[in-house]
């Protein structure tokens, strides 16, 4: 069982570069950059079904020279059955921009995340979320503003037998497609691939290590091309036991 989830996640993995590869090579003279992130997530339980989560977070990309710090607050998820919850929140970012003006973007969001149920003990699953975008120039205080839905294709496996799969002390793989896209310009802007892995420290502790390759359009318009490697340590704390669990995969077999 541990050899198949090996080859099933490197075969999920090829399949989803595989989608992006066109638009990757067509972007090796397209200056991308390298942005580095680290988030800190907890989630608690509410009451019932409902859970509450928090996250604070710093990006920085040296090679454009600006940070960003990101604070989500207030953050809920509610888990209506075992294979699908609803989720909502507010995340607010700032920028620090050493070549234009530091901004402040208010990013309310509202989403479904729908799971396959499966005897493998695997997370599949879609999670699409619809954003609105509003960011303040701090020089000229001026807004702008603009909607996008973003839908997630993601899969989960974990690296080890099914009788241990999401046991303390044992590691997944993960890998996932997901396009954005923009009403104000009626186009998929930027698409992400990404994929990594992840160890389960204790029963309310996950790290993950993600590689995440954006394509961007250039301003203008013209063909998706990469503009960014993105590379993020997240770090996800339950608060209850066997959260993190039930949230990332409800149809756990306990």
């Amino acid at each position: 069982m541990k050899g198949l989830g090996y080859v099933a996640f490197a075969g999920g993995m090829h399949v989803i570069f595989a989608l992006g590869l066109p638009a990757l090579t067509a972007a090796a003279d397209g200056g991308s950059s390298d942005e580095y992130r680290l988030a800190l997530a907890s989630h608690q339980t509410v009451h019932g079904d409902f859970t509450g989560f928090g996250e604070l977070g710093f990006y920085w990309n040296p090679e454009r020279d600006y940070e960003t710090y990101t604070v989500l607050w207030p953050g809920f998820i509610y888990s209506a059955a075992t294979w699908v919850q609803i989720s909502g929140g507010l995340r607010t970012l700032y920028t620090d921009d050493k070549h234009r003006a530091e901004s402040i973007e208010l990013r309310p969001f509202g989403g479904l995340k729908l799971f396959l149920p499966n005897s493998l003990q695997w997370s599949i699953y879609n999670h699409t979320r619809y954003e609105f975008r509003d960011t303040q120039n701090r020089d000229t205080f001026a807004w702008t503003e603009y909607s996008r839905i973003r839908s997630r294709f993601g899969l989960e496996v974990p690296l080890i037998g099914r009788e241990k799969a999401w046991q303390p002390h044992t590691w997944y793989g993960l890998a996932s497609l997901e396009p954005f896209y923009r009403f104000d310009e009626d186009t998929v802007d930027p698409l992400q691939i990404r994929a990594g892995i992840a160890h389960i420290l204790g029963d309310g502790i996950h790290l993950e290590l993600i590689y995440n390759a954006q394509l961007s359009r250039p301003s203008g318009g013209g063909a998706l091309a990469l503009s960014e490697n993105i590379f993020t340590l997240n770090v996800k704390i339950g608060l209850h036991h066997g959260l993190l669990r039930r949230l990332q995969i409800p149809n756990h077999d306990d």
